[in-house]
């Protein structure tokens, strides 16, 4: 894990019908890190709920410094912020195989 700051370039309104789950009060927040970051694409963020102010529906990387954050209602975070955030590295649990059971019902007589 590591710790990172952030500074909030944008918070703007999502139109709904632009998502599939269409909730009608989401909000989007981009940012930029003062860092950049190796293998962002595997990356989870974790934002601290003391900042945001907003229930987080998914975090993104979009560059190795630049992310954007989808809230549920509005983040009263402005531009110039700055934020903490914790990166961490998506666990990739891969199963080579599939374990599967089969239940059989018994009657007695």
């Amino acid at each position: 894990m590591k710790r990172v700051e952030a500074k909030i370039e944008e918070n703007r309104k999502e139109d709904p019908l632009s998502e599939p789950d269409k909730i009608p009060n989401t909000w989007l927040i981009e940012g930029k890190l003062d860092q950049d970051i190796i293998d962002w694409e595997k990356v989870r963020l974790d934002f601290r709920f003391s900042e945001i102010d907003a229930e987080v529906l998914e975090s993104s990387m979009s560059e190795p410094n630049r992310f954007t954050v989808r809230t549920n209602c509005e983040s009263p975070l402005k531009k110039g912020d700055i934020v903490h955030l914790d990166i961490r590295e998506q666990n990739q649990v891969k199963s080579s195989h599939r374990c599967s059971f089969k239940l059989s019902a018994t009657t007695q007589s």
